[in-house]
């Protein structure tokens, strides 16, 4: 039975990204027969694809595993950490942070303008 939660799963990854066998097997250096052949139950999921596939697509494991939780993990929010501790920043800092990534394109095209015009005027003064 969990072999074929495992299937289901990694054909329903491919339909949440939106991608066909073809790029997926590519993304984890496999041929797109063997991912089919694993799909179809054929060949047998082996660790080393299973981890390719986690890591290549940001993947859960747990949902991965056992179908709970997020399907991804969320990077975003672990790298704004990242760089709040390397950078010494502080929590009005990572809300800008958390703010401008929440933007759509526009906008953040919009304050990075703004931005831009003040630093130019700074080097100019």
């Amino acid at each position: 039975m969990e072999v074929f939660i495992i299937r289901s799963r990694i054909k329903e990854l491919r339909k949440i990204l939106g991608i066909n066998q073809d790029l997926f097997a590519n993304r984890i250096s496999m041929s797109r027969s063997n991912l089919a052949n694993i799909e179809n139950g054929n060949v047998s999921l082996t660790d080393r694809v299973k981890n390719n596939i986690i890591t290549e697509f940001n993947v859960n494991e747990e949902w991965f595993v056992t179908g709970k939780g997020e399907v991804f993990n969320n990077i975003t929010s672990n790298l704004i950490d990242q760089l709040i501790k390397e950078n010494s920043l502080d929590e009005i800092d990572k809300q800008t942070l958390t703010y401008f990534i929440q933007l759509d394109e526009a906008s953040r095209k919009q304050v990075l303008g703004y931005i831009h015009r003040l630093l130019e005027e700074k080097n100019i003064n």
